[in-house]
C-alpha cells in the first residue's frame, strides 16, 4: 500500500512538473518579446543572451508609434473584426439550424461537402480567391479583407453540432403556440446557443486580429493596412528594428489576452463540445 501510494505521488509530482515546464516553454517567448521591446537596438545581441536590459528604453515605444500611422491601422483592424464577428454569428448560426433542425433533401450531403472543403489547405484557394477579387476591383478595399472571411465551415460544423444536442420538444412546443420558423431560430433556439456563439466569436476575433497573409496579399496602401501588417513593416530588406517590432508585437497582444482571460470558460466548453457525424 506504501508503494503504491508513493507511485501516485511520484506520478502527480511528474504531471505537475511536466505541465509546468510546457507552460514556461510558452511564456518564454512573450517574456522574451516583452524584454526585446525595452533594450537598446544592439543589447540584444550580447552573448550569452539577458532577458532584463540594463536599461528601459520606454522611447523604444514612442518610436515605434511615431514610425506607422497606428492609429489607421488599429482602426481598420477593429472595424473588420467587428464586421466579420457579426457577420459570420448570423451566417453560421443560420446554417448550423438549417443543416440540424430543418428536413430537406441532401442536408447531409451538403454538410459532408462543408466538412469536405474544411480539409483543404488556405493556400489551395489562395491565388483563385486573388484572382476573383481582382476582377472585382476589390484589391486594396474592406470588401476584399471582410468577405472572404465570413465563410467559417469550423464555426458552421460547432454550431451545427450543438443545435443538434437541443431537444426537440422546445420546438414542438414553440409551434403548437403558433410560432414561424424564424421566430423558432430567433427566439428559441437562438437564447440557448449563448455558449456556441460565444465560443465561435471569441476564436473569430482572435483570428481576425492576428490575421497576415491574407490582408498583406490584397491591400497595397498604408491607409489599408491592419496591425499585424504594420508590425511586420519594420522589417525591409537589409535591416529590422527588433526593439520597434517587438514593442508593435508587445502592444497588438494586448487586446488578444484580454478576450482570452475574458472569454477562457467559453473557449473550453467550445473544445468538448460533441463532434459525432452519425447524427
Amino acid at each position: 500500500m506504501k508503494t503504491r501510494g508513493l507511485l501516485k505521488i511520484a506520478s502527480r509530482v511528474l504531471i505537475v512538473g511536466l505541465l509546468l515546464l510546457l507552460g514556461l516553454s510558452t511564456l518564454l517567448p512573450y517574456v522574451l518579446m516583452i524584454s526585446l521591446s525595452f533594450m537598446a537596438e544592439f543589447e540584444m545581441y550580447r552573448m550569452p543572451p539577458k532577458l532584463i536590459p540594463d536599461v528601459f528604453r520606454f522611447e523604444n515605444y514612442v518610436e515605434m508609434w511615431k514610425a506607422q500611422p497606428w492609429e489607421r491601422y488599429i482602426f481598420n483592424t477593429l472595424f473588420i473584426t467587428i464586421v466579420v464577428l457579426i457577420g459570420q454569428i448570423v451566417l453560421v448560426s443560420m446554417g448550423g439550424y438549417a443543416l440540424s433542425r430543418l428536413e430537406f433533401p441532401g442536408r447531409d450531403f451538403i454538410f459532408k461537402v462543408f466538412i469536405a472543403f474544411m480539409l483543404l489547405p488556405g493556400v489551395v484557394t489562395l491565388i483563385p480567391g486573388f484572382i476573383i477579387l481582382h476582377s472585382l476591383n476589390w484589391v486594396d478595399t474592406y470588401w476584399a479583407m471582410i468577405v472572404p472571411a465570413l465563410g467559417n465551415i469550423w464555426g458552421l460544423f460547432l454550431m451545427r453540432q450543438y443545435m443538434l444536442t437541443l431537444p426537440g420538444s422546445i420546438e414542438d412546443a414553440a409551434r403548437i403556440d403558433g410560432a414561424s420558423t424564424w421566430q423558432i431560430f430567433w427566439k428559441v433556439v437562438m437564447p440557448l446557443c449563448k455558449p456556441v456563439i460565444a465560443t465561435v466569436g471569441t476564436f473569430t476575433f482572435l483570428g481576425m486580429w492576428r490575421s497576415f497573409f491574407w490582408p498583406l496579399i490584397v491591400t497595397r496602401s498604408k491607409e489599408m493596412r491592419v496591425i499585424e501588417v504594420g508590425v511586420a513593416m519594420f522589417s525591409t530588406q537589409y535591416v529590422t528594428n527588433y526593439p520597434a517590432q517587438m514593442a508593435a508585437a508587445a502592444l497588438s497582444s494586448i487586446p488578444m489576452i484580454l478576450v482570452y482571460l475574458i472569454a477562457q470558460k467559453w473557449i473550453v466548453q467550445g473544445i468538448r463540445l460533441t463532434s459525432g457525424f452519425d447524427k
